[in-house]
């Protein structure tokens, strides 16, 4: 009997002792197993930290303000690192494929950029050199999301095609830079579109100085018809080479503002304004008082130039 409870003893010790060490080779391995583990979990978040520090390296903040053009575009592109300035200008030459609800019924004839007035102005984040394929879409998705489905009614309401807008709003974009003064502005053009009116012509300066001032050079360096081109921008009676009505196609690219003012003009009698040396706005109903008031303010230091060649509109 002392045997047997001798021999129980020394087993009962022994499995103790493997237990002990059992227990402790698994705390040894778990407190391995840990480090292992917080070793790994530290190599990947430095890889993932070391990625997306050489992504954040590789992205470029480019902001574009209303009334850029395709040319201004295409150059703050190329010095950004995005893409070269030629490739993104050939392909606003196009129309694109996949955004048939924006470009439905236009064409590039006659137009300097087919592209001008659809490049959403805003801020955008790109890859340097991503491509102009790739920034170009950055542009268009954005428009497409901007232009609402209320928009293309209202447009079809008032019997504009959705080019023709941005066409209108492109004119007043770049005649009115502030928001406030748009919808006034929008109204004389409105009014002179109107039949009956007696204006051939919209009569818009602004539609002249894109293709003298702004696209001269390119259109020379491409070898394109310049008379052409400014017969079909130049919105003013004046000239040899004029359009009647709207220009070809818009002549900046517009922000929203300017789309909703050429939806939704003021309502107003108004066939005349222009701007003073601090940019107030005058409004006329008639050339004579238009012609008198900007005299007046000429006389008194307050507006320069004469009416032909500095008011924003004839």
């Amino acid at each position: 009997m002392a045997n047997t409870t001798r021999k129980n003893y020394k087993k009962t010790g022994r499995t103790r002792r493997i237990i002990t060490v059992a227990v402790a080779l698994a705390l040894v391995l778990a407190v391995l197993f840990g480090v292992l583990l917080q070793v790994r979990n530290h190599r990947r978040e430095a890889r993932q930290e070391a990625a997306e520090k050489a992504l954040a390296e590789k992205i470029v903040t480019v902001t574009f303000p209303e009334g850029t053009t395709v040319l201004e575009v295409a150059e703050k592109l190329e010095a950004s690192g995005v893409c070269s300035a030629a490739d993104f200008e050939a392909l606003c030459t196009k129309v694109p494929t996949g955004y048939d609800r924006l470009f439905e019924g236009v064409t590039p004839d006659g137009r300097v950029f087919v592209l001008e007035g659809y490049l959403f102005p805003d801020t955008y984040d790109f890859y340097k050199e991503e491509g102009a394929e790739k920034a170009l879409d950055r542009f268009l998705k954005n428009m497409n999301s901007k232009v609402t489905d209320e928009d293309l009614a209202k447009a079809k309401e008032k019997g504009y095609t959705l080019d023709q807008v941005l066409t209108l709003a492109s004119v007043i974009q770049s005649e009115a830079s502030d928001p406030k003064n748009m919808p006034m502005v929008a109204s004389v053009f409105a009014n002179r579109l109107k039949e009956g009116s007696g204006f051939g012509y919209i009569g818009s300066d602004v539609t002249r100085h894109y293709i003298e001032r702004k696209m001269k050079a390119y259109i020379e360096e491409k070898g394109l018809d310049y008379n052409t081109l400014f017969g079909n921008y130049c919105t003013n009676d004046a000239y040899q080479y004029k359009k009647e009505g709207l220009p070809v196609g818009p002549i900046c690219n517009v922000g929203t503002s300017a789309i909703r003012a050429a939806l939704n003009p003021a309502e107003s009698s108004y066939y005349y304004f222009f701007t003073d040396n601090d940019w107030n706005y005058y409004y006329n109903e008639t050339l004579s008082g238009h012609q008198s008031q900007w005299s007046k303010l000429v006389s008194e230091g307050k507006a320069g130039g004469t009416p032909a060649a500095t008011t924003a509109a004839q």
